[in-house]
């Protein structure tokens, strides 16, 4: 009997984190079309500035059904968005943050919660909304190696050349 009210209460505490979790505050963290769908070739409903704050309704797949202040409902990708979990979600301020940071994405980590859905990438809304930085261009450039710095490397894991044929040219 005592089992089964425990079992109760942790189901009811399971629920109302997940509740929680769907009905939250979140900001854009950039530029980003508001879609009519949750897809990538969706309509595109209107253009949302960065760091404007939204009501998350509901969740599917990588995208978020949001409630702007305006009143107007739309989706955006979760890649576009970073939680607003109050003052009380900082590190160390309890379960109810931590457990709350479980529902939102599946995962949380020491400093909060960690998306790893596997829809990171571009859409139509990034590219559209792309602006050049030179200095992250820049900073690529510690990462680039020489030809011979390459083939060493290479020669240390045993790696094989294998010359590859270029795709033909074309529309796609």
């Amino acid at each position: 009997m005592k089992r089964g009210i425990g079992l109760g209460i942790a189901l009811l505490l399971a629920l109302g984190a997940v509740y929680a979790a769907v009905h939250t505050n979140a900001q854009t963290v950039a530029k980003t079309n508001l879609n009519d769908s949750p897809y990538t070739d969706a309509r595109a409903i209107s253009t949302v500035p960065g760091n404007t704050g939204v009501t998350i309704l509901k969740r599917q797949g990588g995208w978020y059904h949001v409630r702007l202040t305006s009143g107007k409902e739309g989706w955006l990708p979760m890649t576009s968005l970073r939680f607003d979990h109050g003052a009380g979600a900082k590190a160390g301020a309890g379960w109810s943050a931590s457990t709350y940071a479980l529902f939102e994405s599946g995962r949380s980590g020491a400093t909060g919660t960690t998306a790893t859905t596997g829809v990171r990438g571009l859409n139509q809304g990034t590219i559209q909304n792309a602006v050049p930085d030179p200095q992250a261009v820049d900073a690529l450039s510690k990462y680039s190696v020489t030809p011979a710095t390459a083939r060493q490397f290479a020669a240390q894991l045993k790696l094989k050349s294998e010359k590859i044929a270029y795709l033909p040219k074309g529309d796609k």
